[in-house]
């Protein structure tokens, strides 16, 4: 079983969502064979669209600093624990 997710405070924000944590990648597996994570590709497109981990999703991380740092609406599963990479 793996351990609660716990809040990294350096890396949230006064009343802006939820906190980020870090996962080891076993942890990031149990959540996505769960079927509780979704992972993130935070590449630009064309790095993702020239090969990325199967089912990931693409959210560019210059979409993400352009929205001052919140996710778009709409572009994540919002039942799912986002797992950002770049690889």
């Amino acid at each position: 079983m793996m351990p609660p997710l716990a809040d990294d405070a350096a890396n949230a924000a006064p009343d802006e969502g939820t906190a980020l944590s870090r996962l080891t990648a076993a942890q990031a597996h149990e959540l996505l064979a769960a079927g509780q994570g979704v992972l993130v590709d935070t590449r630009d497109a064309r790095l993702f669209d020239n090969a990325h981990a199967a089912g990931a999703l693409s959210l560019p991380l210059a979409t993400i600093q352009a929205a001052h740092g919140q996710v778009p609406v709409g572009s994540l599963p919002p039942d799912r624990i986002s797992i950002l990479y770049c690889a």
